[in-house]
């Protein structure tokens, strides 16, 4: 594992708790959480998929290296609305 289990599990509560507060299904829980794991295993397998506006995992690499740039969770919008977007693909040659 790369991070103590007690961030696993505070990066889970939101979800729990917020079935206290919003109304879904359980199923329908379960199916978002099981899409966010998907997310999160693509976003960290060195595999950028280059389907703009979707932050791939080229797009995160640069987050975890610079730790300035590519905040954004699901796509680039607000990074590049805000100035913090850094396209990995005109990074190539650069050094990190």
């Amino acid at each position: 594992m790369a991070f103590h289990p007690l961030d696993g599990i505070l990066q889970a509560l939101p979800h729990s708790l917020a079935l206290f507060i919003v109304p879904v299904h359980f199923i329908a829980h379960l199916a978002l959480l099981f899409i966010e794991a998907v997310w999160t295993a693509n976003i960290h397998d060195c595999i950028h998929g280059k389907l703009w506006p979707v932050m791939g995992a080229g797009y995160h690499t640069i987050h975890h290296t610079t730790y300035r740039h590519n905040y954004g969770h699901y796509t680039i919008w607000m990074d590049w609305m805000f100035g913090t977007l850094r396209d990995p693909e005109e990074d190539e040659g650069k050094a990190m």
